[in-house]
């Protein structure tokens, strides 16, 4: 089985165009998205719509959480400056969605979790499994990647992990399991500004393999897409999907 795991399109809708078409060619059995589809990026609308056009298996992620609810997630803004910040853009990305979107983002399952082959188990979150916030470095150490397969309410415990949210791809083993970060399609942290995701391949005998697959896109597309949007940061965005590097 080959599964496309995607996250983080923050908006970028030239990016999760060549993506998907990345994806097309890849010729995968199926599509997981790991949440995070608006914010900072231009278009936010044309991604939720395109992705709800995937009629797949879609993830709730913070941002998805914060739009569709219109609130500020406790612990989530850093200073009061952060949270205006945040209220800010929130604001104006509603403002681009229709009720019926913001429905879509506000009624996303947490989680997700799926057999892929023989008794290889796969969970797929934003964040971590117990939190839509919690940040899980490349660098974590095991105590904090264990936490990533905890098995709840008597489920069976996944092989794999799969999660998003820190935009930094990597793939990682230890004591026999694998945990996977998509990377961002439209809002990469790694220094490289091609869209990033993965593809999870398993075979019936239980092996499986990750492929993290960076997909160059026109990024000067998305920053036209700025013009006449009045983003309430558009000059900080523009500079970070530029750059590959973390918005100021």
């Amino acid at each position: 089985m080959k599964i496309a795991l995607l996250a983080d399109i923050h908006g970028n809708y030239a990016a999760l165009e060549a993506v998907l078409e990345d994806i097309e060619r890849q010729a995968v059995e199926r599509v997981i998205v790991l949440g995070d589809l608006v914010f900072k990026g231009p278009e936010p609308e044309k991604c939720v719509a395109a992705v709800q056009a995937l009629q797949t298996t879609v993830i709730r992620g913070n941002i998805d959480e914060l739009v569709g609810e219109a609130r500020i997630q406790p612990g989530f803004a850093q200073n009061e400056q952060h949270a205006q910040a945040l209220l800010t853009e929130m604001a104006w990305t509603r403002a681009r969605l229709s009720e019926a979107q913001l429905e879509y983002l506000r009624t996303l399952p947490f989680a997700y979790e799926m057999d892929v082959a023989g008794d290889v188990r796969l969970r797929c979150v934003h964040a971590t499994p117990q939190s839509i916030l919690t940040s899980i470095l490349p660098s974590a150490n095991e105590s904090e990647l264990q936490s990533m397969f905890a098995a709840e309410d008597g489920d069976v415990a996944p092989q794999i992990v799969a999660y998003a949210h820190i935009h930094l791809p990597y793939v990682r083993f230890f004591n026999g399991k694998m945990i996977v970060n998509t990377g961002s399609v439209g809002l990469t942290f790694d220094g490289d500004s091609r869209a990033s995701y993965a593809i999870l391949r398993s075979e019936e005998e239980g092996s499986s393999s990750v492929e993290l697959r960076r997909v160059r896109y026109d990024v000067e597309r998305t920053v036209a897409a700025f013009s006449g949007a009045d983003h309430p940061f558009g000059e900080s965005v523009i500079a970070a999907i530029r750059s590959g590097r973390k918005p100021l």
